[in-house]
């Protein structure tokens, strides 16, 4: 036989189950928070790691092109060498009007413009005043004019590559007494 709940305990025990419901709710709900600060703290890291692994390339795609460009610079002078050899030869050949002059002219002039293509650039120097930046002075004489610091003669070409000296030209310089 069904015993006969009273209000009294009815009230009891509603009270006893909404203490509990609100035990739960309120545990659930610290849960939640925990969670939310926890995603919060995990998808911080993850845009942290996203961008440190972007800087991580960035920094990855400069180095290879640094590199490159070493290399490239190093072959560059290289070349230039080679330049300056076909540049004597073409000097010593007697005749300016043969064949062979005119076939390695070609070859020459075919050869510098591909450097300068790549960024090869002849540092002009006679005439210009001495910057120690792209010239360095192998001889200074002296002299009474106005002409102090001027560069008046050339004895080996200087080159940049990409606007960075890769050798300064090597020069005579003018200094006022």
């Amino acid at each position: 036989m069904a015993k006969n709940i009273t209000k009294k305990e009815l009230q009891e025990m509603y009270d006893k189950l909404k203490e509990q419901y609100d035990n739960e709710k309120k545990l659930m709900e610290e849960k939640i928070k925990d969670l939310e600060t926890k995603n919060k703290e995990y998808w911080d890291r993850i845009l942290r790691m996203q961008a440190d692994f972007e800087n991580f390339q960035k920094s990855m795609e400069r180095e290879r092109e640094n590199f490159v460009k070493i290399a490239s610079e190093k072959i560059i002078l290289d070349l230039v060498e080679d330049l300056e050899n076909m540049e004597m030869l073409l000097n010593d050949l007697k005749n300016k009007n043969s064949d062979i002059y005119n076939s390695f002219k070609l070859v020459y002039d075919h050869f510098l413009s591909t450097l300068e293509k790549n960024g090869l650039k002849t540092i002009e120097s006679v005439g210009k005043k001495f910057d120690p930046y792209y010239h360095e002075a192998i001889v200074i004489e002296e002299t009474v004019n106005n002409d102090d610091g001027i560069v008046v003669e050339e004895f080996k070409k200087g080159y940049t590559l990409n606007g960075k000296v890769i050798r300064p030209s090597k020069v005579k310089v003018l200094r006022k007494r």
